[in-house]
């Protein structure tokens, strides 16, 4: 079975108005920080108490390729929720919703919810922002993590339902190979999730424990999908998938979000406990280890599915 043309395309009908209309809610919830970038670039200081900060090289250039990546996002959103999307490359659609949604998805479970309670407690202070500009962030992202993730799962069921829930097992040459990555990537998710649980130990704030916790869960989620996923199990495929890709994908982002930030020298590269560092270096490692078995052990299945 071919990955690229699993569900034929030429002539299908166009997408559901439902479906198409993901696309646009997810599209519109980059308005706020699209909004933002725009003002900041042009030399505005909506937001932040201190216009030093927008001058700084390394800062304008973070707020330009963070604007370009919003618009990603709305040509992804597009792509999943028109037939058009359906002819493009596979990589070119997985790849970047991978890191998208790994990134969006603790937004929406963990991240904003902290925001809110933080907000709402009077816990949220930052001498570098304004009081409302992180809620209007943090939300813009978490509604674009909703609606991508509900476009994107639409888009995986029209594309590739056989793909996943086909269950022959890997190529028998592939299977060495495919069971050390899988053991690499369980034990980086669960050192992971273990530094996450320190960090948020650690911090004395139930907010934070209840933020790396969850992190630490969708590290654990990860690893649990793609051991199933290596069993070539018949049944639970679906859940298999949604678990392998929100683990992964939410180690490999923030942890090369976390690595990227750090080596600045920005005000945005604070200085972070080594526990939390840790959580992040080993949830990159182990996120991207996980995700190819993963594939593998969805497309590596002989010959007759070699693309």
């Amino acid at each position: 079975m071919n990955f690229t043309t699993a569900n034929s395309t030429t002539t299908a009908p166009a997408t559901p108005g439902g479906v198409r209309a993901l696309g646009w809610l997810a599209a519109a919830g980059t308005l706020p920080y699209l909004t933002l970038k725009i003002g900041w670039l042009a030399g505005g200081t909506a937001g932040v108490r201190d216009p030093g900060f927008l001058a700084d090289p390394a800062i304008v250039a973070a707020n330009a390729v963070t604007f370009a990546m919003d618009l990603v996002v709305i040509g992804l959103a597009l792509a999943l929720t028109h037939r058009w999307g359906d002819r493009l490359p596979v990589w070119l659609v997985l790849l970047p919703v991978w890191v998208g949604t790994g990134f969006l998805v603790p937004m929406v479970v963990s991240i904003m919810p902290a925001i809110t309670v933080e907000t709402l407690s009077g816990g949220l202070h930052s001498t570098a922002f304004e009081p409302w500009l992180q809620p209007l962030v943090y939300g813009g992202f978490a509604w674009q993590g909703v609606f991508l993730c509900a476009a994107f799962a639409a888009h995986s069921v029209r594309r590739w339902s056989r793909v996943v829930t086909a269950s022959t097992p890997p190529a028998a040459g592939l299977v060495p190979f495919l069971r050390v990555v899988t053991a690499g990537g369980c034990v980086m998710a669960a050192a992971s999730a273990l530094l996450h649980l320190v960090a948020g130990l650690a911090s004395g704030s139930a907010v934070a424990l209840g933020v790396e916790s969850v992190s630490g869960a969708l590290a654990v989620a990860g690893a649990a999908g793609v051991v199933a996923l290596v069993r070539a199990r018949p049944t639970g495929r679906w859940a298999a998938v949604a678990a392998a890709w929100a683990g992964s994908a939410a180690m490999f982002a923030w942890g090369l979000y976390t690595v990227t930030v750090r080596m600045t020298t920005t005000a945005l590269s604070g200085g972070s406990d080594p526990a939390a560092g840790a959580a992040q270096v080993t949830g990159l490692l182990g996120g991207f280890a996980l995700a190819f078995a993963g594939m593998i052990a969805l497309v590596g299945a002989g010959e007759s599915r070699r693309g």
